[in-house]
């Protein structure tokens, strides 16, 4: 995404930072920027914007995040609405693909080439300048990252309707493009004209120099449809990359202001309707439950909760303290985040956005963490099922691994049926390995293999008294038949679970530093005599593994994992136990 710096200050009039650093905070802020350069007398930046940030595809969603990074009051631009119209659009929405949409007649303007600032301004961002109008609704889009439309209504009549489409085979873009459609696709028409897909334009309603009255519309769609939509007919535009995103639908009496007014100072005209508002289910935002504590423990940081509890509210956060005073010790919040930051939705989020505005430069990278012992979750049957593995391998088994979807039932009393399954020929939750096993049989038996022995360790699963039951279960051909056994009902050896070697597991929290070292021996020797010796010179502390990777002839080659330690340390501890000095 293109960002011109002087139109940044639309929303930060205060702004004054140099390019370079308003360059590297936009990256440390997690919106990543490949360059800047002066381009027709502007600086513009290039931006990558990460998928889930919709909002910041748009000047105003970047500028409340800069807003926040340097302490600066947001412009307000839309605070005051439209003069009012005794006049009601005969706007019908007919699906339920449409989450919002607001509309507005503008009537006898007097359309004309663009001014050269807002010339300049489409075209670095990559478009043509086509006229005021169409060049203002391309402006609002990029400044307020919600697409919209103007129709010629002398074109289009008044008579709009959001619909699926109801009998068009063919679409003509604005661009004289072509379009076969189907009823798959989410339009805007008139009870007899094809007007607009939800992401583009029709030739049928372009605006043009001699539009008089113009209907223009922003709305917000259900993203699923629009990314289906658009990528059925193999078409991107602009639209459609922020329409194929969770949107803000409460953004959009702020932009359809913004860009009212613009065409009022820039074409004339004036207002010919009331405001038509289609929202019959607004959305709600949860709240969450967020202990400020986190920000410091997931970064390693001390962050004060003052500063996490003011980063939310200045993000637009609704941040109220544990209503409970008896255990308010302020650490915990109830958060409720702002409309616009669909992204925010677990407490891990907002953890992420105090820590980035803290500045992940912040986070020291040169001390080494300590590591600590953690109690070992892992499931004991786990260890069992390694330890048939290794055995059964051993013993000149392979592995096979088969569908858990079935096409028939075993048992159709306990069988549990999925719901939307992925293929309509297989429906079941398997009860059993062993029919998944005889096709794997008839496989080899085509494939002309010559005594085959396979196993599988998976889960099955079943219905029993109202409750949805898995097990794993243990299937074997061992050349001559089919067994399958429950590894419930097999016999525990000692070394289930070994609990020397499992009682605990060690939570990583430095880096792992791995160098190699070539040793030169006079006569072949034992590789784990040769590591025994030599991790017996390392401090147990930083040594996290040894390994012999290559043997030729008499010359072996260890690779060393240390950890605990930075990587000066490891190298200097290397050089001294294998003499490389």
């Amino acid at each position: 995404m293109k960002l011109i710096y002087s139109h940044l200050k639309t929303f930060l009039p205060d702004l004054n930072v140099e390019p370079q650093k308003l360059r590297d905070d936009l990256t440390m802020i997690g919106h990543w920027t490949n360059y800047f350069e002066k381009i027709e007398g502007e600086i513009v930046f290039d931006l990558d914007i990460k998928t889930n940030r919709g909002d910041c595809l748009g000047y105003y969603g970047l500028a409340r995040d800069l807003s926040v990074l340097y302490d600066l009051p947001l412009e307000s631009l839309s605070n005051d609405g439209l003069p009012k119209s005794n006049y009601t659009l005969p706007i019908k929405v007919e699906t339920d693909n449409v989450t919002r949409v607001m509309a507005v007649k503008i009537v006898h303007i007097q359309n004309q080439k663009s001014p050269d600032w807002l010339q300049k301004f489409v075209r670095i961002h990559g478009a043509n300048s086509i006229n005021t109008l169409v060049d203002l609704t391309n402006y609002a889009m990029y400044m307020y990252g919600i697409p919209n439309h103007a129709f010629d209504t002398s074109k289009s009549t008044d008579n709009l309707i959001w619909q699926m489409n109801p009998k068009y085979t063919e679409f003509r873009s604005l661009d004289g493009t072509h379009l076969p459609i189907d009823k798959s696709i989410l339009m805007v028409n008139n009870r007899s004209t094809a007007l607009s897909l939800s992401f583009w334009g029709g030739e049928s309603c372009a605006i043009d120099n001699s539009t008089t009255n113009t209907i223009i519309e922003f709305a917000v769609y259900n993203p699923t449809t629009v990314h289906q939509n658009s990528h059925q007919l193999k078409v991107t535009t602009e639209a459609a990359t922020r329409l194929e995103k969770f949107l803000d639908p409460d953004l959009i009496p702020s932009a359809i202001n913004f860009l009212s007014k613009l065409i009022i100072e820039n074409c004339g005209g004036s207002i010919g309707s009331n405001i038509y508002d289609y929202y019959p289910n607004p959305l709600e935002t949860p709240s969450i439950n967020f202990d400020h504590n986190s920000s410091s423990i997931i970064s390693g940081i001390n962050i004060p909760t003052d500063f996490s509890k003011k980063t939310l509210t200045n993000l637009g956060c609704v941040v109220v303290n544990n209503p409970d005073p008896a255990k308010d010790d302020g650490t915990v919040s109830l958060v409720t985040p702002p409309s616009i930051r669909k992204d925010i939705t677990i407490s891990e989020d907002l953890a992420e956005e105090v820590i980035r505005f803290c500045g992940y430069n912040n986070i020291p990278k040169d001390q080494p963490l300590n590591s600590k012992k953690v109690k070992d979750i892992t499931p004991a049957e786990i260890f069992l099922i390694e330890q048939i593995k290794d055995r059964l391998v051993s013993e000149g088994y392979d592995e096979v691994i088969t569908w858990p979807l079935v096409s028939e039932a075993v048992d159709p009393k306990t069988v549990i049926k999925t719901e939307n399954s992925i293929n309509a020929e297989v429906i079941y939750l398997r009860q059993s390995l062993i029919p998944s096993l005889k096709q794997q049989l008839d496989q080899y038996k085509r494939y002309k293999l010559p005594n085959p022995k396979f196993f599988e360790i998976g889960k099955i699963y079943h219905q029993a008294n109202g409750q949805y039951v898995e097990k794993y279960a243990l299937g074997t051909y061992d050349g001559e038949k089919i067994n399958e056994t429950m590894l419930d009902d097999l016999e525990k050896p000692d070394s289930y679970i070994p609990s020397d070697q499992y009682n605990h597991a060690i939570e990583l929290t430095s880096q792992i530093i791995s160098l190699d070292a070539n040793v030169n021996l006079d006569r072949p020797q034992d590789p784990i005599s040769l590591i025994k010796i030599y991790s017996e010179q390392i401090d147990k502390d930083i040594l996290w593994s040894m390994e012999i990777v290559d043997i030729y002839q008499t010359r072996y080659t260890f690779r060393v994992s240390y950890y605990n330690c930075d990587d000066k340390t490891a190298k200097k501890i290397h050089l001294k136990t294998f003499n490389l000095n």
